[in-house]
């Protein structure tokens, strides 16, 4: 499929509202899938238009990696055919390029000034088994990355924020005189192909209805043919290896209401992503901040069309908030060009919204009939006579006050504790966890100084016995239900004994000779 340019003039609302909700993934989405081989079309299209206005827009270094970067996607436009699948004769053009061409590991001076593409990977849209294949070509070896595009609806739903993820699943190595044999090329274009078309049952998802299992085309397919099965048929002519991989934080949503199949973020959107990071951050040790930097000129961009086609207030400002975001978490990007371009969108936009807004308070004001004061006389509004108010008004003060006394003395149910005198436990139920908290409450401050002035006498014992015996029965029927206020009974009661085995002693001395019998 021959890839186009954008015209921002030329896209329909449509078209915008596709960007929009795909890259920026906001809060309102559309209830229905919207993935089709037009929109794969304008987002391809409009992703590599970008990527050539940031080369414009950058240094030489970025701009020589960018530029491999836009090959890339030149190479995914070229791989598709009009319905959105994988072409065999497609895929071979691309995989004869790669074959015919020398890997660059970093971009070397000669390339940096004329700008020529380091053209070293590929990505390959496997639609029909919800996966993507990233081609990497080195020296002396070509490898095969697989994984996984559309996470399934479990996944989704099932975690809270960012879905954290990473890429590639695996990688399998050949050798580049491997990926140069015609046969080779031809053998892996059909199946490329054919995996992009034929959808395989057992890969997809089944529920149980009416006693049977039915497909559930509600859900993802799993990547296992290309995840698994490819990487096998690969071994034939190579190995696997391990690579290091990249993580992404991504956003996704599913949608459905009312329509056949639920909307998802796009997983175009996502194989390109991740094609541009793994490209990028192997070409240049610049490569993770050379990613970012394009994904905040990539979103300015839209931006850009949608203030041109008078998109809704609500929207700019949400992508302009999500790109001031992008911005920050850069960190003091390095300053350029691009930068300045996305400062001049940030700034349009921004001018847009207040216009719209001082438009919106001018359109809210109500008219001022001015004509009706000229009219107006002041001394017709300052004199006023109002005869029945005024005969009200003295009839007030005649009359005479006829206010009954109210006698009201609310009973005391709860007493104060005196602090000399040991208390009683009061059996009012209403009243009963106030009684005994209050109970409790003297015991710990007043138990130890009512003792010294009453040890002496013959029925300080008594006085505690009865106490004991009457707190036990109440509050163990109170707490029966309650751990920790039973801990605090027998605390309770354990203080009142000991008080009570101290004016025991005092009364008679010679039981001092004895062992209390209680386990200490």
């Amino acid at each position: 499929m021959p890839y186009t340019k954008v015209d921002s003039e030329n896209l329909s609302s449509e078209d915008v509202e596709y960007l929009y909700h795909h890259l920026f993934l906001t809060g309102k989405l559309p209830e229905g899938d919207d993935n089709c081989s037009k929109n794969e079309r304008l987002l391809m299209s409009f992703v590599h238009h970008s990527l050539e206005s940031f080369i414009v827009n950058n240094d030489s270094e970025a701009g020589a990696v960018i530029k491999a970067c836009s090959v890339m996607i030149e190479r995914l436009q070229k791989s598709k055919d009009v319905h959105g699948f994988l072409s065999a004769g497609g895929v071979q053009d691309v995989l004869q390029q790669l074959s015919l061409e020398g890997a660059v590991l970093q971009p070397n001076l000669t390339q940096i000034l004329t700008h020529r593409a380091i053209a070293t990977s590929a990505v390959f849209h496997v639609s029909a088994q919800n996966s993507g294949v990233f081609m990497y070509k080195t020296a002396i070896s070509v490898t095969f990355e697989t994984f996984e595009l559309s996470p399934s609806n479990k996944d989704v739903m099932g975690t809270r924020g960012r879905l954290v993820r990473r890429f590639p699943a695996n990688a399998t190595e050949i050798l580049c005189r491997d990926l140069e044999d015609e046969d080779f090329q031809d053998a892996l274009a059909k199946t490329l192909a054919k995996m992009s078309q034929q959808i395989v049952e057992e890969t997809k998802h089944k529920v149980k209805k009416a006693k049977r299992e039915h497909i559930d085309h509600m859900e993802t397919v799993h990547p296992r043919i290309v995840v698994d099965l490819l990487p096998a048929l690969l071994l034939g002519a190579g190995k696997p290896v391990s690579i290091t991989s990249i993580s992404k934080n991504t956003h996704e949503e599913v949608m459905w209401n009312n329509s056949k199949l639920p909307w998802r973020r796009s997983p175009l959107w996502l194989l390109i992503r991740a094609g541009l990071q793994l490209t990028v951050v192997r070409l240049s040790s610049r490569g993770r901040y050379i990613y970012k930097e394009f994904m905040v000129f990539l979103m300015a961009e839209v931006l850009d069309i949608s203030t041109k086609h008078k998109v809704g207030s609500d929207e700019l400002c949400t992508m302009s908030a999500k790109i001031c975001r992008r911005l920050c978490k850069l960190d003091h990007p390095c300053d350029g060009p691009w930068l300045t371009h996305v400062r001049h969108i940030l700034s349009e936009s921004s001018q847009l919204l207040t216009r719209r807004w001082d438009h919106i308070c001018t359109e809210s004001e109500g008219p001022l009939a001015l004509k009706a004061i000229e009219k107006f006389k002041l001394e017709d509004s300052i004199q006023l006579s109002f005869p029945s108010m005024e005969t009200f008004v003295a009839s007030v003060s005649a009359k005479e006050e006829t206010i009954k006394p109210v006698h009201f003395r609310p009973a005391a149910y709860v007493r104060s504790l005196d602090n000399n005198v040991l208390p009683t436990v009061e059996t009012d139920e209403r009243y009963l966890p106030l009684t005994l908290f209050m109970l409790e409450s003297w015991e710990a401050t007043n138990l130890e100084l009512w003792l010294k002035q009453h040890i002496g006498e013959n029925d300080a014992c008594e006085k505690l016995e009865d106490l004991i015996q009457s707190y036990h029965q109440v509050a163990s029927r109170q707490y029966s239900d309650q751990t920790e206020s039973a801990s605090r009974m027998l605390l309770t009661i354990g203080e009142l004994w000991v008080a009570m085995d101290k004016a025991a002693i005092h009364a008679i001395p010679s039981l001092k000779l004895y062992e209390p019998e209680v386990p200490i």
